[in-house]
């Protein structure tokens, strides 16, 4: 299974311990890295941006290691400083959590203000109030629903369709996943439009 990434400027980055991205058998040092990408050490003529790149990551970031395949999109190119930026397209499910956990040792974590105590989980579950479900905030949201994937699916098919994709050997499993993505897309959305059983 494979995991999205799409691209988010101002990210945290981190410069890289010692590693390389393969791509194309021709190895680009790393000189920094994010959740969402990397900045890569390029020589000689650099691809353009928007260019789809398939890549093997080898990377040491302080005491962890990091290997993983991954398909790159060409952000910035820099040709006076020698570097190209590249956001993650697609990396494998593990690895995109493994990233993420990375970046974001702390993702349960909230903050408390200085002074105020924070309420035991026991006592703010027994507090909140169960929230009223009416028709009209059943039907709003599943309009809102909609609306998501409906954008959602054109996002996808202006970025992904295999007629954009280059016809290389992997063009065949792009257009099965494609395919496959798309009519899960359609499945949510026939439920969403599906009206409710009724109770009996």
């Amino acid at each position: 299974m494979r995991s999205q990434f799409f691209e988010r400027r101002r990210q945290l980055r981190e410069p890289v311990t010692d590693g390389q991205a393969l791509i194309a058998g021709q190895p680009f040092g790393l000189l920094n890295w994010s959740q969402n990408g990397l900045l890569l050490a390029a020589a000689g003529p650099l691809p353009e941006r928007g260019s789809r790149l398939s890549a093997e990551i080898d990377l040491m970031a302080g005491p962890q290691h990091f290997a993983f395949p991954a398909e790159l999109r060409v952000v910035r190119t820099h040709p006076d400083r020698g570097q190209m930026a590249v956001s993650y397209v697609c990396l494998d499910v593990p690895v995109a959590r493994r990233i993420q956990a990375y970046f974001q040792p702390t993702a349960q974590a909230r903050f408390i203000a200085d002074g105020v105590q924070a309420t035991p989980p026991a006592a703010a579950e027994a507090e909140k109030p169960k929230p009223v479900v009416t028709a009209t905030t059943a039907r709003e949201e599943a309009v809102s629903a909609l609306r998501e994937i409906s954008a959602l699916k054109a996002a996808f098919a202006r970025k992904f369709h295999p007629d954009t994709a280059k016809r290389d050997g992997s063009y065949g499993l792009r257009v099965e996943l494609f395919k496959e993505f798309w009519t899960d897309l359609e499945a949510a959305e026939s439920r969403l439009k599906a009206p409710p059983a009724a109770k009996g």
